[in-house]
């Protein structure tokens, strides 16, 4: 397993504030190398003015990799120009989007199936930890009907050592459309660490006493 670029940035709590610095000149043939053709093929379908790809995280072991492509115009020059973001997934034939910095009415969203075990691995989240797009890779996972009960289980117990309190509200509300209390569970009992989760703590110990009840509104997975 490789891990590409770990940065010190903070898991991401949505996808809409993302960007990244880059350069202004343009890009007649953008580098895209030691990436696979089919992750060439579907970046260069998707986005607008693809600028570059990177390989973010690879395990060539179970055939996973997680990339990143910039792309279209350059923003914000000459002050120090960046470029729009978007995260993806190529696993087991299939390649989508984890997240994207701005909506493009894409629907290639990386589609996860029950049988996607290794991305349900205590392991890959251990390793994708120190990357930018492990906060959007969790909210994939949390908002994927696919995803087994038992990976919300253990994302909602991880929550005080990796955060966020949006994410714990989000789990929770999915633990209530999908009926999997346990995640209510565990999250009633969060003890508040370098973030505060007293709001979905107190929110969880609501819903217990009438389960499942009803979901929080506006508080919707990014692609519902």
């Amino acid at each position: 397993m490789t891990l590409h670029r770990p940065s010190s940035w903070p898991s991401i709590g949505t996808a809409a504030m993302v960007a990244v610095l880059a350069g202004c000149s343009s890009v007649a043939d953008p580098p895209f190398d030691d990436v696979p053709p089919n992750v060439v093929e579907f970046v260069t379908n998707e986005l607008p003015k693809p600028r570059q790809i990177d390989v973010e995280f690879r395990d060539d072991g179970n055939g996973l990799l997680i990339f990143s492509a910039s792309y279209g115009e350059p923003q914000d020059c000459p002050a120090g120009c960046f470029y729009l973001m978007a995260w993806g997934l190529a696993y087991r034939d299939q390649v989508g989007w984890i997240g994207l910095s701005v909506p493009t009415g894409t629907t290639s969203f990386y589609d996860v199936k029950p049988e996607d075990s290794q991305l349900f691995a205590d392991q890959l989240w251990d390793d994708l930890k120190p990357l930018y797009v492990f906060g959007a890779f969790r909210m994939m996972l949390t908002c994927d009907a696919d995803t087994p009960a038992s990976a919300l289980v253990r994302l909602a117990e991880r929550l005080p050592q990796e955060g966020w309190p949006f994410l714990a509200s989000l789990l929770l509300n999915e633990a209530q459309r999908r009926d999997v209390r346990p995640v209510a569970e565990v999250i009633a009992r969060l003890v508040s660490s370098e973030w505060n989760f007293t709001a979905p703590r107190e929110r969880a110990a609501l819903v217990l006493n009438d389960w499942p009840g009803v979901p929080l509104s506006g508080l919707d997975c990014p692609r519902r």
